[in-house]
């Protein structure tokens, strides 16, 4: 079996816990301040899944990329469909087939169905080109913030539609597949700086991001905040790739929490917001280790009964031990 990444595993798990902590605020009370990360968050969901997407070459070329294509869609639809069925079911969620189609319920489903698209053709044709890409991106987000109608403040992070996040999130995925195409020979050392680089650039992020929403005259300057984003992401991932995030990757409950954990940030994602009580309030802080492991339950049964529907459609006898299996 080919050596799992690190790093990667790790990342998600990070995304998970900054995701769902962003969504917290109501179980803080008046400590709302602290639910916070989760533009982070998203912006390590979209590296993960660029960073694996660029691990193998696509050799078929252009004639690949429908059956290419097709396994993303039986990646993630089956979690879509199934929670499309559950929200119905259960939460009174009634959403037109149209809307479950094209984005999921979810802005982000949206993007990356539509990003994969332009992550293949990139592969194809500019795979030794990525800095150039890079840079052309860069300047497409600058160029068209700069010539877009914003009333001040408005941030690219918060939901507000999804036309207005298509270049920002695409730059983090394209980050990610550049940054899984490197030679990174030094991943394992300065560990300990490189986690100090990655909490400086959330530092700046954060003080960048803040001032272009609080003072107008830096409003222009607000799509310039990928910047540190990317800062973060970089050292982040060397960080959680070196010696130490390994050793405890290695252990028995290290790898049980990072893998089972991490590796439903897909249904985590979409499962979270229905599960979230303020019920259990008076138990704070405890409400939020309980919550938390509620959403870990309620995703890995999504990820049952969307490999549930998956295997509904295929022509092989149900594996049901594949069905449960954590990972």
């Amino acid at each position: 079996m080919k050596e799992r990444n690190v790093g990667i595993d790790v990342l998600k798990l990070l995304a998970i816990l900054l995701i769902t902590n962003s969504h917290m605020k109501p179980l803080y009370g008046s400590y709302g301040a602290l639910a916070t990360g989760g533009v982070i968050g998203d912006a390590m969901f979209f590296f993960c899944s660029g960073f694996t997407l660029f691990l193998k070459p696509f050799s078929d070329g252009v004639k690949g990329f429908p059956n290419w294509y097709k396994r993303r869609i039986n990646r993630i639809y089956p979690t879509v469909f199934a929670v499309a069925i559950l929200g119905c079911t259960f939460w009174g969620v009634h959403r037109d087939i149209n809307t479950i189609l094209l984005s999921g319920g979810r802005w982000f489903v949206t993007l990356i169905m539509v990003y994969y698209v332009f992550i293949y053709f990139i592969g194809v044709f500019f795979r030794n080109k990525l800095n150039w890409v890079l840079a052309f991106a860069s300047l497409a987000l600058i160029v068209w913030f700069y010539f877009m109608d914003f009333t001040f403040p408005f941030s690219l992070y918060a939901d507000n539609g999804v036309r207005n996040k298509w270049f920002l999130f695409f730059l983090f995925i394209l980050f990610g597949t550049k940054v899984g195409t490197m030679s990174l020979e030094k991943e394992y050392i300065h560990q300990w700086r490189n986690l100090a680089f990655a909490l400086l650039g959330s530092v700046a992020f954060y003080s960048f991001y803040s001032a272009t929403l609080k003072y107008p005259q830096l409003g222009p300057f607000h799509s310039l905040t990928f910047l540190p984003m990317l800062v973060v992401l970089y050292y982040a991932y060397l960080w959680a790739n070196g010696k130490f995030m390994r050793s405890v990757y290695q252990t028995k409950w290290g790898n049980l929490i990072i893998r089972f954990v991490g590796g439903l940030c897909l249904e985590n994602y979409l499962i979270q917001n229905r599960v979230l009580t303020t019920s259990l309030n008076h138990l704070f802080p405890l409400n939020l280790v309980i919550v938390f492991v509620m959403i870990v339950l309620a995703s890995y049964l999504l990820r049952c009964f969307a490999r549930f529907i998956s295997q509904t459609f295929k022509d092989a006898p149900y594996d049901w031990k594949q069905m449960v299996s954590i990972y």
